[in-house]
């Protein structure tokens, strides 16, 4: 394959044409961040922003601890803290969102920037077979917000048939009559012709729009839709097959995240605490098998907090199921494979992963009708311009208020569905644009295309005329699944996706992708004479173009995940082998223990994602309140100052003047860290954990310990094969990179593990094997803590010890503390 080889030096001139053309584009992204600063306050919105709440000021205790503060945790924290009574913590492992990520236009460069995870599921012969070393990448949102934040800002509801299949399946209080209040009482419906409509409503958080920019060429594929059979109709109303324009989740034409709409109106209210830059590591669990709180760590500290009440994972269909699995939750085989001590045997955790796979590269030439030049689809030089710049900044109007992925979209059905059901299987998106208008800079860098592949089919039709409509698969039958790569939070977890393992989602695909031909064969397009794009993937040359061997071979080379990973935690009966939460979202075997996110979804939705997450939330959030015996009529809240803010209370004036503080953000070094690869293409090297796809930002805020303390070990029992010096005799014991952790159990397939060093067994009392050893960094500053990785590295607090280097060897002293008890060990 393409991507297994050397790139060839039309990939290889086609890479640094794309570097080249990146220079003018960012300047464009700089200036366009200045004007945001100067010209729209309403972008900026200093004084709504959600604040990280000081790390040292955090509670010991909460009542609620959340974690993830993305699509479902922002809903979440919103509703519980509307009850004054409770005290709510949101830790979130990402930032604030960025103001560049409003303007829906810059959508695709949000997906390989800071705020995202960057996740990549592992090689594989039978799909993303021309993407890089054959990996699909999987972005995620991690910020504030999360991959509503990154995401198409498509509101699509699903099928009603989906909600009601999960009732059937023992799943009760979740079909379609149950859910859609739910999804009511999110939704503020801002589309004229929608808002006296039963399936409806007005004055919710999240604002639901059309986008405010529309390409010519969307119209005319409309049309294409209508000449085909079908109707122009809502999607998220009474029926779902037909065509529509793009409902979104954008307020004003900019994009409304959950942050936006959730968060930002609650975020100071005294009850609830913001933590950002905070990644949990472990959920505690005590004796009795009940979540009593979490460990998380945040700028090099690291702190654990309580829950009274709750622990609740909403860290999305890929970390709520690593974080379960971290805490001992999870298959107990695996667990044990990894070093971890399995405290409840749940097969399902990380099983059952579902996603919508879609066709890519599926587009099509036509003939622009403006003679005068005018574009009549987005092309990327004409968007970012200097006028683009003005109509946005001053007028609020023009083409970064596009989001050129899918300005429609329509649900359709193969000869393998039934039309009458109203259960379309293929959803199209429909784009005024392909990815030889870009010039590589969005969707080649988003979907990690190879360099061969995207010069054989878009080089020599570089920016002209275009557009897409890809295929996507609504109801795979295919299943995947996710594995921890080892016991370290840091480490992204093995994800093996599965696309195309049943036989059938490629049969469907295709005839998906057939459809598309159809409209595109309509007289409306005809006129533009429409035509595919001649030029063939290079794994696929040997096939007739548009046959079923050539669609087969797309589909499989530039698969394309639409970013709606699901179904990990899976929601089902007790008598279900592979159920992880009951139908109250409770984590089976542990009390005090929730999931609420996509990865609850017993089977994928028909539609995007990022509304039904939302609308668990709600539910969530109510089924919550109802447990606890909360009625909540009319809240009200304390709120917090805001510190962007001075009060100044002037005499005889009840009222205090605020006073704005004269700060003004560093634009240029915002800008590039939200967008670090963009900056420095190919992209920068970065320092990787052992076993990691994630770049870690490390933090040493604590005192270093005696940095020549590891010359004191005697080189006698040094390992050779070791790069750095003579290691700590405890290395053996640490587990996780890279931070190690004091581990007192010993491994079962390494015999003698002690003997290795000539170290005898700890004497340690450890009452329970689930329980780990950790460190209280608030506790006596006198003492000497441990740090492990692959550096051998000290730490500690007050004056370092003496420490004499000699031949023979010497006894160390080493306090160490256990569940907040001081424990003594010789060497």
């Amino acid at each position: 394959m393409s991507s297994n080889s050397s790139p060839s030096l039309r990939g290889l001139l086609s890479n640094n044409r794309i570097t080249f053309g990146l220079l003018p584009g960012l300047g464009i992204v700089i200036i366009l961040r200045m004007a945001i600063h100067l010209y729209r306050p309403d972008i900026e919105d200093a004084e709504n922003r959600v604040r990280d709440h000081p790390f040292e000021q955090l509670y010991d205790t909460y009542d609620f601890i959340i974690v993830g503060g993305g699509s479902a945790g922002s809903v979440l924290a919103n509703r519980l803290s509307e009850n004054p009574n409770w005290k709510v913590l949101l830790l979130e492992a990402g930032q604030d969102e960025n103001v560049l990520s409003e303007v829906p236009v810059l959508f695709p460069v949000l997906q390989t920037s800071s705020i995202d995870w960057q996740f990549l599921t592992e090689p594989s012969d039978a799909y993303c077979l021309s993407m890089v070393d054959r990996k699909c990448k999987w972005p995620r949102g991690k910020v504030l917000g999360g991959s509503s934040v990154l995401n198409a800002m498509l509101y699509i509801r699903g099928n009603k048939r989906d909600y009601d299949n999960w009732e059937r399946m023992g799943n009760q209080g979740w079909g379609y009559d149950s859910v859609l209040p739910y999804f009511l009482k999110a939704e503020d419906m801002r589309i004229p012709e929608h808002q006296n409509d039963p399936y409806h409503r007005t004055g919710g958080p999240l604002t639901v729009e059309y986008f405010a920019y529309e390409h010519p060429i969307t119209r005319d594929i409309l049309k294409a839709g209508e000449q085909l059979g079908y109707e122009i109709r809502d999607v998220n109303g009474e029926f779902q097959t037909g065509f529509t324009r793009s409902q979104a989740t954008v307020r004003d034409g900019l994009r409304c995240s959950t942050a936006k709409a959730y968060l930002r109106p609650s975020s100071k209210r005294e009850n609830l605490h913001v933590s950002v830059h905070s990644l949990v590591e472990k959920v505690l669990i005590d004796e009795h098998n009940t979540a009593y709180g979490v460990q998380f760590r945040k700028h090099g500290q690291e702190r654990i907090v309580k829950a009274s009440k709750e622990v609740i994972l909403s860290a999305g269909a890929i970390q709520s199921p690593q974080l379960l699995m971290l805490s001992g939750i999870g298959d107990a085989d695996h667990l044990k494979d990894v070093g971890i001590h399995p405290i409840v045997n749940l097969f399902g955790v990380g099983k059952n992963l579902q996603d919508h796979i879609a066709m890519g590269g599926h587009s099509f030439l036509f003939d622009n009708p403006y003679k005068n030049g005018t574009p009549y689809c987005f092309n990327l030089p004409e968007v970012l311009t200097v006028a683009s710049l003005v109509d946005f900044s001053v007028h609020k109007s023009g083409p970064l208020y596009s989001m050129m992925e899918a300005e429609a979209m329509a649900f359709v059905n193969t000869k393998y569905q039934d039309p009458s059901e109203d259960h379309p299987d293929i959803q199209l998106f429909i784009a005024p644009t392909a990815d030889n208008l870009d010039g590589g800079w969005f969707g080649k860098r988003a979907n990690g295309l190879t360099d061969d592949t995207y010069a054989a089919l878009y080089e020599d039709i570089l920016y002209e005329s275009s557009f897409s409509i890809v295929p996507l698969l609504l109801r795979p039958k295919s299943r995947g699944y996710l594995k921890l790569r080892d016991g370290n939070p840091n480490s992204p977890p093995l994800i093996y996706p599965n696309y195309f393992s049943d036989p059938q989602d490629i049969n469907v695909l295709i005839e998906g992708a057939r459809i598309v031909q159809e409209i595109v064969n309509q007289p409306a397009l005809k006129e533009l004479n429409a035509r595919p794009n001649p030029r063939r993937n290079p794994g696929c040359a040997g096939h007739e173009l548009m046959s079923k061997e050539h669609l087969e071979c797309q589909a499989r080379h530039h698969s394309l995940t639409i970013y709606h990973p699901v179904g990990t935690c899976a929601m089902g009966p007790a008598e279900d082998p592979g159920a992880v939460v009951d139908s109250r979202l409770k984590v089976y075997g542990i009390n005090k223990l929730r999931v609420v996110d996509g990865s609850i979804m017993p089977t994928i939705v028909s539609g995007n994602t990022n509304a039904p997450i939302i609308m668990i939330a709600e539910k969530a959030a109510d089924m919550i309140k109802e447990d606890w015996n909360e009625v909540i009529l009319q809240p009200t809240h304390t709120s917090r100052p805001d510190p962007a803010y001075q009060q100044n209370m002037k005499p005889g004036n009840d009222e205090p003047t605020k006073i704005q503080l004269k700060t003004s953000p560093d634009l240029f070094n915002e800008t590039k860290s939200i967008f670090p690869s963009l900056f420095s293409y190919p992209e920068r090297r970065r320092e990787y954990g052992i076993g990691t796809q994630i770049a870690t930002q490390s933090y040493t805020t604590e005192k270093r310990l005696l940095p020549a303390l590891s010359k004191t070990w005697p080189r006698k029992i040094a390992r050779p094969d070791l790069r750095t010096r003579p290691q700590n005799p405890l290395r053996n014991y640490l587990y996780g990179r890279p931070r190690g952790r004091f581990n007192p159990y010993y491994p079962q397939n390494i015999p003698n593990y002690g003997a290795n060093y000539g170290l005898p067994r700890p004497s340690l009392p450890y009452p329970r094997t689930s329980d780990q050893l950790h460190k209280n960094l608030r506790s006596e500053p006198k003492y000497l803590y441990f740090y492990g990785g692959d550096k051998t590295n000290y730490y500690g607090k007050g004056e370092a010890p003496e420490v004499n280097v000699a031949d023979e060897r010497k006894k160390c002293k080493l306090w160490l503390y256990y569940n907040g008890e001081k424990y003594e060990v010789d060497y």
